[in-house]
């Protein structure tokens, strides 16, 4: 049994089958030679570096999809795929809600996001500019 399919075990397990799995890992452990253990910890340790890294990208996801749900209410997301990506607004509405496009979920790129937000600083400018001009 891998470390992977362990940990799955483990947060299914109550309380008591989780103190049974920790008492068998630390056995397992223990009976492995030094050099066997730390090359366990640095397998150990890369993949919590991939599972934090992956947490902090949906993190990411999910805070750009809460932005745009805020300002759709304001702010035509079709205007926006339409103008600043020449796609429809269904592209667009894929990448916001992480919808499945060819059996993966779809997102917008690191070059898609920052070209959203230069369309949306252009927007901004826009609005300021016309409330400018009213005001005069």
């Amino acid at each position: 049994m891998n470390i992977e399919e362990i940990l799955a075990k483990y947060h299914v397990a109550s309380n008591t089958e989780k103190e049974k799995i920790k008492m068998q890992i630390q056995v397992e452990f223990e009976s492995l030679t030094i050099e066997e253990q730390k090359k366990i910890r640095n397998s150990f340790l890369l993949n919590f570096d991939k599972k934090i890294e992956e947490a902090g990208e949906l993190i990411r996801e999910v805070n750009l999809k809460l932005e745009l749900e805020n300002i759709s209410k304001y702010v035509s997301m079709s205007y926006i795929a339409e103008r600043f990506f020449n796609r429809s607004k269904q592209w667009f509405n894929n990448r916001i809600k992480g919808n499945l496009v060819n059996g993966t979920p779809a997102k917008f790129t690191t070059e898609e996001q920052k070209k959203l937000s230069e369309a949306l600083k252009a927007l901004s400018n826009e609005i300021n500019e016309t409330a400018l001009h009213i005001s005069n």
